[in-house]
C-alpha cells in the first residue's frame, strides 16, 4: 500500500518508518496493542486526533531514533495542535534498562533481567550463586538465556531438562512473536538453531496461546543441593523492552535454604 500525498505528514511518517523496519501493519498493531484497522486508519489519514499514548506506543514499537522521534512529534503537533514533551518521552525510552537493573539488585530473591529478545541483561549475586554462572558472565558479552539452558555441559544442573527446554522455547516463541521480522531476531534464531537439540525441540514445540505466568522446576546446586524454584516475572506496563525474572522457593526445603542465605525477604 502506498500512502497518498493527500494524507497528513504524520500519517506518511508512520507508514514510512514502519516500512523501513520491515514491519507489516499487523505486526505494528501487535507490537502497540492496537488493532490492525486502527493502524490502517492512522496511515491513511482517517485518524486526525490520535492520543499521545498511541504515538508513544508507536515510537516504542518502531524504536525510532532521536531525529525520527522529533520529526514524528512535530508532524503530530501540526496535525492535532497538541504538543508532546520530547525530552520526557526520550527519557522514558532510555531508562528502562537502568530501571530493570535497579529492580534486580534491590530484590533479595535470586533475579536477573532480560531484554525483549531474551538476552541476559543483569544478574544479582543471589542468582549468580544459585545458578553457578560466575564463569558464564563476561563483562560486556551478550549471553542468551536459551544458550545457557541448552549448553550441553549445564544440562545436568536441571532436573527434567527436556521439559524445561520445551517450556522455555515455547515461551520464547510466544513472547517474541511480534519481533520475528527484525534482522536481529532472524540472526538470533539462526544461532539458536545451531545449539545441540534446539532444532528438534523447537520443531516439536507448538504455541497454544499465552503461557502461564509461572512454573516450577528444579536445579542441582553443588553447594545447596537440590533446589525447587518457582519463576515470577515483573514487566513494565505496556513496555516489552525489559523484564525481570526472579526465582522464589518452590517447596519448604528451598524456603529454608533461602532463609539461610538471606534470600527470603522478611
Amino acid at each position: 500500500m502506498s500512502v497518498g500525498s493527500t494524507t497528513s505528514e504524520f500519517a506518511q511518517l508512520v507508514a514510512r518508518f514502519r516500512q523501513r523496519r520491515g514491519m507489516s501493519q499487523g505486526q505494528l498493531a501487535q507490537a502497540t496493542r492496537l488493532s490492525r484497522t486502527y493502524i490502517y486508519h492512522i496511515e491513511n489519514g482517517m485518524r486526525s486526533n490520535p492520543s499521545p499514548h498511541v504515538v508513544e506506543s508507536i515510537v516504542r514499537a518502531l524504536q525510532l531514533r532521536e531525529d525520527e522521534r522529533r520529526e514524528l512529534f512535530a508532524a503530530y503537533t501540526e496535525l492535532t495542535g497538541h504538543y508532546l514533551d520530547t525530552e520526557q518521552v526520550e527519557s522514558t525510552l532510555l531508562d528502562f534498562g537502568e530501571l530493570a537493573r535497579l529492580l534486580v539488585h534491590n530484590t533479595s530473591y535470586p533475579a536477573h533481567s532480560l531484554d525483549r529478545l531474551w538476552f541476559l541483561h543483569s544478574w544479582n549475586d543471589a542468582a549468580i550463586t544459585l545458578f553457578e554462572v560466575e564463569r558464564d558472565i563476561v563483562e560486556g558479552e551478550r549471553r542468551h538465556l536459551l544458550e545457557l539452558v541448552f549448553d550441553a555441559h549445564r544440562r545436568r544442573y536441571f532436573y527434567g531438562w527436556e521439559d524445561l527446554a520445551r517450556r522455555l522455547v515455547s515461551d520464547f516463541q510466544y513472547n517474541t512473536r511480534t519481533l520475528t521480522h527484525l534482522p536481529e531476531y532472524k540472526e538470533l534464531w539462526r544461532h539458536l538453531r545451531e545449539l545441540p537439540d534446539f532444532r528438534r525441540i523447537a520443531a516439536a514445540t507448538y504455541r497454544e496461546g499465552k503461557p502461564a505466568p509461572s512454573f516450577v522446576f528444579q536445579v542441582q546446586n553443588s553447594k545447596l543441593g537440590r533446589v525447587t524454584l518457582r519463576t515470577t516475572t515483573t514487566v513494565f506496563t505496556g513496555i516489552s523492552t525489559y523484564s525481570m525474572v526472579s526465582y522464589v522457593p518452590g517447596d519448604k526445603q528451598t524456603l529454608e535454604i533461602y532463609r539461610r542465605y538471606n534470600w527470603q525477604p522478611g
